[in-house]
């Protein structure tokens, strides 16, 4: 891919005000260092896997320190989050589903926006119903005992991540 030349173009684009926003997608720290401190790029969020078994803790740095926005897709782990134990027990202590408490643990951090793919109402409700669950320490501590390693979305010709 020819970086440069991709960000020159978006950048026309804004520009010209045919685009309001550079929003990028799957950026490791090393891309998003390329685009914006070398290209001078404004990026205007980087949309990542994020989610309570993942660590995007070295990308999170960098982000927030440029005030960028993460936007965390796969925010359930491709529905694993709701069959957790502890965010089941999570959940059953704020009666609310491991969903629920998955979501509102993203919700919680600067800088993060979750985009949950839910097609039903009934989905959009219950994930809508993440914003009155309210996370304590002892929750927040037990969620990040949880093993971080799991990856849902990695494609052949994915980067090396983070």
């Amino acid at each position: 891919m020819n970086l440069p030349a991709m960000l020159e173009t978006l950048m026309k684009l804004k520009e010209e005000g045919r685009t309001r926003a550079i929003g990028v997608a799957n950026f490791t720290t090393a891309l998003l260092k390329t685009v914006v401190e070398e290209i001078k790029a404004p990026i205007a969020c980087n949309q990542v896997e994020y989610h309570v078994m993942l660590d995007q803790s070295r990308l999170l740095t960098y982000l927030r320190a440029r005030a960028i926005p993460l936007v965390a897709y796969c925010p359930l782990a491709q529905g694993h989050a709701a069959s957790d134990p502890v965010l089941a027990a999570i959940g059953r202590k704020h009666n609310a589903t491991a969903a629920q408490v998955a979501l509102k643990w993203l919700l919680d951090q600067d800088g993060v926006a979750a985009i949950p793919k839910a097609s039903r109402t009934e989905s959009q409700k219950a994930n809508l119903g993440a914003l009155n669950v309210t996370l304590d320490d002892e929750d927040r501590k037990a969620i990040s005992a949880l093993p971080k390693d799991r990856r849902c979305v990695n494609p052949g010709f994915g980067p090396d991540w983070d």
